[in-house]
C-alpha cells in the first residue's frame, strides 16, 4: 500500500474543481435570491398539483386575488368564500424580503352571521391545503363579512 505523498491527483482536481464550480454558483445566485423564489412560485402555482406544495400563508396579493371565489374550510366545518381582496396604498420602501403590498381578505360565511373574531382560525383551501388565518369583523352593514390583512 503505497503512502499519500500530498500530489496533485487527478481525483483531487476534481474535487477542487468541483467545489470551485458549487462556490461560484452560490456566489452568483445569492443576490437573485428573492427573484429564484419568485419565479419557483409563479411556476409551481400555475397547476392545481402544484399549488399543493407551497401556502397561501406566504402568498403576494396576486396570487391571493387569483383565488377570489374559492371557499376556506375553517376546523369547526364553517365555510368561508373569499370574496375579494383590496390592496392597501403603498408608499416608500418594502422589506425585499416577503410580500410587495400589503392588502386585506375579505371573507363571506354566507350564513349571515360571523365567526369568532380576533382569533386565529386553522384554515383549509382545497388546492393550497392548511393556513392559519387571523380573522376580524368586516363592516357591521354586512353581516358575515370577515377580514384577514396580510402585510
Amino acid at each position: 500500500m503505497e503512502k499519500d505523498t500530498g500530489a496533485l491527483t487527478r481525483r483531487k482536481m476534481m474535487l477542487i474543481t468541483g467545489g470551485a464550480i458549487a462556490g461560484a454558483g452560490a456566489l452568483i445566485a445569492a443576490p437573485f435570491r428573492e427573484e429564484i423564489a419568485a419565479t419557483a412560485r409563479q411556476v409551481l402555482t400555475s397547476t392545481s398539483l402544484g399549488r399543493g406544495l407551497v401556502s397561501l400563508a406566504n402568498a403576494g396579493y396576486e396570487e391571493w386575488a387569483a383565488q377570489v371565489g374559492s371557499v376556506f374550510t375553517l376546523g369547526d366545518g364553517t365555510r368561508l368564500t373569499l370574496a375579494g381582496v383590496r390592496a392597501f396604498p403603498s408608499a416608500g420602501m418594502r422589506p425585499r424580503v416577503g410580500r410587495n403590498r400589503a392588502f386585506v381578505a375579505l371573507f363571506d360565511t354566507g350564513s349571515g352571521r360571523n365567526v369568532a373574531p380576533d382569533l386565529i382560525q386553522a384554515a383549509n383551501h382545497a388546492e393550497y391545503g392548511p393556513l392559519p388565518l387571523f380573522l376580524s369583523e368586516g363592516n357591521s352593514n354586512m353581516p358575515g363579512r370577515m377580514l384577514a390583512v396580510f402585510n
